[in-house]
Protein backbone atom coordinates (compact mmCIF):
# COMPACT_ATOMS: atom_id res chain seq x y z
CA UNK A 1 0.00 0.00 0.00
CA UNK A 2 1.77 3.45 -1.16
CA UNK A 3 1.36 6.22 1.56
CA UNK A 4 1.84 9.65 0.74
CA UNK A 5 1.60 13.10 1.69
CA UNK A 6 -1.12 15.26 -0.22
CA UNK A 7 0.57 17.38 -2.15
CA UNK A 8 0.86 20.99 -2.92
CA UNK A 9 0.68 23.44 -5.43
CA UNK A 10 3.03 26.76 -5.54
CA UNK A 11 1.12 29.65 -4.62
CA UNK A 12 3.00 31.50 -7.67
CA UNK A 13 0.42 29.25 -10.12
CA UNK A 14 -2.27 31.47 -9.24
CA UNK A 15 -0.32 34.64 -9.61
CA UNK A 16 1.00 33.49 -13.19
CA UNK A 17 -2.27 32.84 -14.56
CA UNK A 18 -3.88 36.12 -13.65
CA UNK A 19 -0.91 37.92 -15.03
CA UNK A 20 -0.95 35.69 -18.19
CA UNK A 21 -4.52 36.97 -18.93
CA UNK A 22 -3.11 39.65 -20.22
CA UNK A 23 -1.12 38.46 -23.24
CA UNK A 24 -2.19 37.75 -26.34
CA UNK A 25 -2.50 33.78 -27.23
CA UNK A 26 0.41 32.41 -28.16
CA UNK A 27 -0.18 29.94 -31.33
CA UNK A 28 1.28 26.86 -32.81
CA UNK A 29 0.97 23.09 -32.00
CA UNK A 30 0.18 23.03 -28.34
CA UNK A 31 1.16 27.25 -27.60
CA UNK A 32 -2.04 28.19 -26.53
CA UNK A 33 -3.52 28.55 -23.43
CA UNK A 34 -2.11 29.19 -20.15
CA UNK A 35 1.38 28.64 -18.59
CA UNK A 36 1.57 25.68 -16.06
CA UNK A 37 4.30 26.44 -13.28
CA UNK A 38 4.23 24.95 -10.54
CA UNK A 39 5.70 22.27 -8.10
CA UNK A 40 4.23 19.79 -6.20
CA UNK A 41 5.97 17.84 -3.24
CA UNK A 42 5.38 14.20 -2.34
CA UNK A 43 6.46 12.42 1.08
CA UNK A 44 6.63 8.91 0.22
CA UNK A 45 6.90 6.28 3.63
CA UNK A 46 7.01 3.10 1.51
CA UNK A 47 10.20 1.42 1.24
CA UNK A 48 12.15 2.43 -2.14
CA UNK A 49 14.68 0.59 -3.40
CA UNK A 50 15.14 1.60 -7.11
CA UNK A 51 13.26 5.07 -9.20
CA UNK A 52 12.76 4.48 -13.11
CA UNK A 53 12.02 7.70 -14.75
CA UNK A 54 10.68 8.39 -17.98
CA UNK A 55 10.09 12.22 -19.23
CA UNK A 56 11.11 13.98 -22.25
CA UNK A 57 12.45 17.21 -20.77
CA UNK A 58 13.97 18.51 -17.41
CA UNK A 59 16.41 17.86 -14.74
CA UNK A 60 17.20 15.42 -11.67
CA UNK A 61 19.06 16.32 -8.78
CA UNK A 62 19.33 13.91 -6.25
CA UNK A 63 20.82 12.67 -3.05
CA UNK A 64 21.16 9.99 -0.31
CA UNK A 65 21.48 9.82 2.98
CA UNK A 66 20.35 7.83 6.55
CA UNK A 67 16.65 8.77 6.18
CA UNK A 68 13.56 6.52 6.46
CA UNK A 69 11.78 8.37 3.70
CA UNK A 70 11.46 9.55 0.34
CA UNK A 71 11.11 13.10 -0.54
CA UNK A 72 10.09 13.95 -4.12
CA UNK A 73 9.79 17.13 -5.93
CA UNK A 74 8.37 17.26 -9.18
CA UNK A 75 8.39 21.01 -10.84
CA UNK A 76 6.42 21.16 -13.99
CA UNK A 77 6.38 23.88 -16.63
CA UNK A 78 4.50 24.30 -20.13
CA UNK A 79 1.33 25.00 -22.19
CA UNK A 80 -1.64 23.58 -20.09
CA UNK A 81 -2.36 21.87 -24.00
CA UNK A 82 0.87 20.34 -24.35
CA UNK A 83 1.04 18.30 -21.15
CA UNK A 84 0.77 14.77 -21.16
CA UNK A 85 1.07 11.96 -18.62
CA UNK A 86 2.65 12.45 -15.22
CA UNK A 87 1.73 9.38 -13.04
CA UNK A 88 4.18 7.89 -10.46
CA UNK A 89 3.21 4.59 -8.11
CA UNK A 90 5.16 2.55 -5.57
CA UNK A 91 5.08 -1.47 -6.00
CA UNK A 92 7.64 -3.52 -4.65
CA UNK A 93 10.32 -1.08 -4.06
CA UNK A 94 10.36 0.21 -7.10
CA UNK A 95 9.34 4.12 -7.48
CA UNK A 96 7.81 4.38 -11.15
CA UNK A 97 7.64 8.21 -12.67
CA UNK A 98 6.43 9.61 -16.09
CA UNK A 99 6.31 12.49 -17.28
CA UNK A 100 5.54 13.32 -20.98
CA UNK A 101 4.52 16.40 -23.17
CA UNK A 102 2.55 15.83 -26.40
CA UNK A 103 4.64 18.43 -28.43
CA UNK A 104 8.44 18.28 -28.08
CA UNK A 105 9.92 21.29 -26.58
CA UNK A 106 6.94 22.78 -25.41
CA UNK A 107 7.10 21.46 -21.03
CA UNK A 108 9.56 20.02 -18.80
CA UNK A 109 9.41 18.95 -15.79
CA UNK A 110 12.19 18.65 -12.89
CA UNK A 111 12.65 16.33 -10.45
CA UNK A 112 14.66 16.55 -7.05
CA UNK A 113 15.14 13.69 -4.65
CA UNK A 114 16.10 13.44 -0.87
CA UNK A 115 16.58 9.34 -0.90
CA UNK A 116 18.12 6.80 2.16
CA UNK A 117 20.62 5.06 1.22
CA UNK A 118 21.30 2.02 -1.59
CA UNK A 119 18.51 3.56 -4.12
CA UNK A 120 19.61 2.81 -7.34
CA UNK A 121 18.09 4.71 -10.52
CA UNK A 122 16.89 3.72 -14.24
CA UNK A 123 16.58 6.68 -16.41
CA UNK A 124 15.45 7.40 -19.95
CA UNK A 125 15.19 10.94 -21.00
CA UNK A 126 15.17 13.36 -24.32
CA UNK A 127 17.11 16.16 -22.73
CA UNK A 128 18.05 16.39 -19.25
CA UNK A 129 20.44 17.97 -16.40
CA UNK A 130 21.17 15.02 -14.46
CA UNK A 131 22.93 15.10 -11.17
CA UNK A 132 23.50 12.42 -8.63
CA UNK A 133 25.10 12.38 -5.64
CA UNK A 134 26.39 9.69 -3.28
CA UNK A 135 24.23 6.91 -4.85
CA UNK A 136 24.75 3.73 -3.69
CA UNK A 137 22.33 1.52 -6.27
CA UNK A 138 23.05 0.64 -9.44
CA UNK A 139 22.80 3.63 -12.17
CA UNK A 140 21.50 2.87 -15.94
CA UNK A 141 20.86 6.36 -17.75
CA UNK A 142 19.32 7.20 -21.61
CA UNK A 143 19.87 10.72 -22.98
CA UNK A 144 19.72 12.57 -26.47
CA UNK A 145 21.22 15.51 -25.18
CA UNK A 146 21.96 17.24 -21.98
CA UNK A 147 24.69 16.06 -19.48
CA UNK A 148 25.05 13.56 -16.38
CA UNK A 149 27.31 14.27 -13.19
CA UNK A 150 27.68 11.48 -10.54
CA UNK A 151 29.15 13.30 -7.18
CA UNK A 152 30.68 10.70 -4.63
CA UNK A 153 29.27 7.56 -6.46
CA UNK A 154 28.93 4.37 -4.24
CA UNK A 155 27.11 2.49 -7.03
CA UNK A 156 28.47 -0.98 -8.57
CA UNK A 157 27.48 -0.62 -11.70
CA UNK A 158 26.74 2.31 -13.90
CA UNK A 159 25.73 2.09 -17.77
CA UNK A 160 25.35 5.34 -19.29
CA UNK A 161 24.12 6.21 -23.45
CA UNK A 162 24.41 9.91 -24.47
CA UNK A 163 23.82 10.84 -27.68
CA UNK A 164 25.32 14.91 -27.26
CA UNK A 165 26.78 15.91 -24.07
CA UNK A 166 28.98 15.27 -21.18
CA UNK A 167 29.56 12.65 -18.73
CA UNK A 168 31.46 13.61 -14.70
CA UNK A 169 31.77 10.61 -13.00
CA UNK A 170 33.59 10.65 -9.71
CA UNK A 171 33.63 7.55 -7.70
CA UNK A 172 33.89 7.07 -3.59
CA UNK A 173 34.11 3.79 -3.86
CA UNK A 174 35.66 1.67 -6.24
CA UNK A 175 32.79 0.14 -9.14
CA UNK A 176 32.59 -3.26 -10.74
CA UNK A 177 31.31 -1.56 -14.02
CA UNK A 178 31.07 1.64 -15.59
CA UNK A 179 30.05 1.49 -19.36
CA UNK A 180 29.89 5.21 -20.96
CA UNK A 181 28.66 5.37 -25.21
CA UNK A 182 28.82 8.70 -26.18
CA UNK A 183 28.31 9.79 -29.59
CA UNK A 184 29.43 13.86 -29.02
CA UNK A 185 30.93 14.98 -25.88
CA UNK A 186 33.55 14.49 -23.13
CA UNK A 187 33.82 12.19 -20.71
CA UNK A 188 35.72 12.30 -16.97
CA UNK A 189 36.28 9.04 -14.50
CA UNK A 190 37.59 9.82 -11.22
CA UNK A 191 37.90 6.44 -9.42
CA UNK A 192 39.55 5.25 -6.56
CA UNK A 193 43.10 4.43 -7.35
CA UNK A 194 43.63 0.56 -7.89
CA UNK A 195 43.66 -1.77 -11.08
CA UNK A 196 41.18 -1.63 -13.60
CA UNK A 197 40.08 -2.91 -16.72
CA UNK A 198 40.60 -0.21 -19.44
CA UNK A 199 38.29 -0.62 -22.43
CA UNK A 200 38.92 3.22 -23.76
CA UNK A 201 38.03 4.32 -27.35
CA UNK A 202 37.79 7.82 -28.34
CA UNK A 203 37.28 7.62 -32.56
CA UNK A 204 38.41 11.20 -32.55
CA UNK A 205 39.63 12.52 -29.23
CA UNK A 206 42.36 11.87 -26.71
CA UNK A 207 42.43 9.35 -24.52
CA UNK A 208 44.61 9.80 -20.57
CA UNK A 209 44.67 7.83 -17.91
CA UNK A 210 46.66 8.75 -14.61
CA UNK A 211 47.00 7.43 -11.32
CA UNK A 212 45.11 3.83 -12.44
CA UNK A 213 46.57 0.85 -13.37
CA UNK A 214 45.40 -0.56 -16.78
CA UNK A 215 44.98 -4.47 -16.24
CA UNK A 216 43.48 -7.26 -18.83
CA UNK A 217 43.02 -9.41 -15.84
CA UNK A 218 41.68 -7.00 -13.49
CA UNK A 219 37.70 -7.70 -12.51
CA UNK A 220 36.62 -4.31 -12.09
CA UNK A 221 36.32 -2.82 -16.07
CA UNK A 222 35.96 1.14 -16.99
CA UNK A 223 34.48 0.30 -20.69
CA UNK A 224 34.65 3.97 -22.33
CA UNK A 225 33.32 5.26 -25.96
CA UNK A 226 33.41 8.42 -27.30
CA UNK A 227 32.77 9.50 -31.17
CA UNK A 228 33.84 12.77 -31.20
CA UNK A 229 35.26 14.25 -28.21
CA UNK A 230 37.67 13.11 -25.03
CA UNK A 231 38.17 10.56 -22.75
CA UNK A 232 40.27 11.24 -18.86
CA UNK A 233 40.20 8.52 -16.15
CA UNK A 234 41.83 9.64 -13.42
CA UNK A 235 42.90 7.57 -10.27
CA UNK A 236 42.17 9.52 -6.39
Amino acid sequence: MMSIRPHRRSPRLGAGIVALLALPVLMGPGKCGFVLDYTETFLITDPVEHVVLGADDGSIVATEYERSATMLKRHTFGFEPSLGTTEWSVEDGVLTLEARCKYEGNCRFDHMFELPLGVGFDITMNDAQISLGYIGGDIELSLLTGWFRGVRLLSPNVSIELDEGDVDLDFAAPPETVTVDVRAGDVVVAVPAGSYRCVLVADAGATTTNGVTCDDAATAVLDVHVQTGDIAVTGV
